[in-house]
């Protein structure tokens, strides 16, 4: 489908995905797909995920979505490279759907002059003795928790600026705690390197785009522009509730009920792929 051209409204007809989409099936939803747009031609860039679709590139024990099989549903996607080493070790890249492709959606305010800027540097998990929570950051495709009780305004946890969760339930009914959230500026320097106890560490203004990207006027769930229904990537019941969620999925296909209906729920349109390239 490289060869077709979106319509001029696509991003409106985007925008309006509902539940009857997903239950009449994929086909009421679907929208076309061509080359890529991209803001910058680093090396790093959209070209670079696309080409992580290859079957060679990533190990067997990733889960990944390149930009152009990503569901219709989301607008944006967050990708992060969680190696611990390689040339595109700890980066993220913010991405957005621009009628028929996508582009890097924003440059770090903080890039020095003559760097890419679209990749931004990130610590991910790495491991610690005697922290049996801590370490390395889970690979896999997450929706952005929708819920009540994982919207985070300002400072949370000790050193956790603005968190952004994913939706994650261990098998035990635990909830992840993984997060991409900023950090204080004494640990700036770490960026780059894995050094988190499993989230995803970010400079302060990193975190301020993503948060007025999802939440430009301050609050969660549907006063946000990006709210609307998407997949969801667990077979439970998606309450906005304390409740575990189980029978999840970590390499984004579609789940359905027992009469073939894709499983949705109301969410972020905002997908995280979370990957490890360790390529030289």
């Amino acid at each position: 489908m490289s060869g077709l051209v979106c319509p001029d409204n696509y991003q409106r007809s985007a925008n309006f995905l509902t539940r009857r989409s997903f239950v009449r099936g994929a086909a009421a939803a679907t929208v076309c797909f061509s080359p890529s747009i991209a803001k910058a031609s680093n090396s790093l860039g959209i070209d670079y995920l696309e080409g992580l679709s290859e079957s060679s590139s990533l190990a067997d024990t990733n889960k990944f979505v390149a930009p152009h099989a990503v569901h219709d549903a989301y607008s944006h996607v967050i990708y992060v490279n969680v190696a611990y080493s390689g040339a595109a070790m700890q980066k993220m890249w913010v991405l957005r759907r621009r009628f028929s492709g996508w582009d890097l959606a924003y440059r770090d305010p903080t890039a020095v002059s003559g760097s890419d800027g679209w990749s931004w540097p990130v610590s991910s998990g790495a491991l610690y003795a005697n922290e049996a929570r801590a370490g390395p950051t889970p690979v896999g495709v997450f929706n952005i928790d929708e819920r009540s009780h994982r919207y985070r305004g300002g400072w949370g946890s000790p050193g956790m600026y603005k968190a952004v969760y994913i939706d994650l339930h261990y098998s035990s009914g635990r909830a992840s705690g993984v997060a991409i959230h900023g950090t204080t500026q004494s640990r700036y320097t770490q960026l780059g390197t894995p050094a988190s106890h499993g989230c995803v560490r970010v400079t302060q203004p990193n975190m301020d785009v993503i948060h007025s990207m999802l939440f430009p006027h301050g609050e969660p769930r549907e006063h946000s522009p990006l709210w609307g229904e998407v997949p969801r990537y667990f077979t439970s019941d998606p309450e906005d509730s304390w409740a575990a969620r189980s029978g999840y999925v970590r390499d984004g296909r579609l789940l359905h009920d027992t009469i073939g209906n894709t499983l949705t729920k109301p969410g972020y349109k905002v997908l995280a792929v979370f990957f490890r390239d360790d390529r030289a």
